[in-house]
């Protein structure tokens, strides 16, 4: 997104680096004179998903690279390039991101807005929530069905999940999620809903749910409702 806008990404020869969020461990300069100054005129929000910072246990590549895919090892080397990032933002830019709430979503793409764009950053689904009027939506309501792929941890770090649950909460209405399934951390989030249904669970096993994932899904929710009660 930097490079895209006209900031250069250069490594200790001056060369600009290429793609990967790997080589910003060879980043040795940023030089952002050449960004397009349109964006100076520009008020810019970031709707974030989530609220987890750049770098650390719980940042974008030690959080979020093993459910994409990354091995440990790679995480940890993600994770050591984005400290690298951090750092010569501060040196270079004057401005530090490291452990802004948010600057670790989309991989890093948070620290990248506040950085270069100068951008706010809050939490999406509350943006999204005041667009669509969701507040107002749910008064009086009997029960708020959501879910997601897989309720962990993750969910309770700003997740549109944990969003809902906060404002039906709000609202004294109840929440009834229905996740593919249940990874670990996912126990923490009982506490604020009426039911937890996951797709793959006691009834039925991830080969048969993904069979067909369309009648499993309206299966569960169909089982679900039927046996809860107001």
């Amino acid at each position: 997104m930097a490079q895209a806008l006209g900031v250069r990404l250069l490594d200790a020869e001056g060369m600009d680096l290429p793609d990967g969020g790997g080589q910003l461990g060879r980043l040795d300069r940023i030089d952002a004179g050449g960004i397009d100054p349109r964006i100076a005129e520009c008020k810019i929000i970031g709707a974030t998903d989530v609220r987890n910072p750049l770098c650390g246990p719980k940042g974008a590549s030690l959080m979020y690279g093993p459910q994409k895919g990354a091995t440990p090892e790679t995480a940890r080397e993600l994770d050591s390039a984005l400290k690298k990032y951090a750092t010569i933002i501060q040196r270079d830019l004057k401005k530090s991101v490291a452990d802004i709430e948010g600057a670790g979503s989309a991989g890093g793409l948070g620290a990248g807005l506040l950085a270069f764009l100068g951008a706010e950053l809050l939490p999406g689904f509350e943006v999204v929530a005041d667009a669509i009027g969701f507040r107002k939506r749910i008064r009086g309501a009997s029960v708020i069905v959501t879910g997601e792929g897989r309720l962990d941890e993750q969910t309770g770090y700003g997740k549109t999940v944990s969003g809902i649950i906060s404002m039906a909460g709000a609202a004294n209405v109840p929440v009834i999620v229905i996740p593919g399934a249940l990874g670990p951390g996912w126990e923490g989030l009982q506490t604020y809903v009426r039911t937890i249904e996951p797709v793959i669970g006691a009834v039925l096993s991830e080969e048969h749910a993904m069979v067909n994932p369309a009648r499993s899904l309206t299966a569960t929710v169909q089982r679900t409702l039927t046996g809860w009660q107001g």
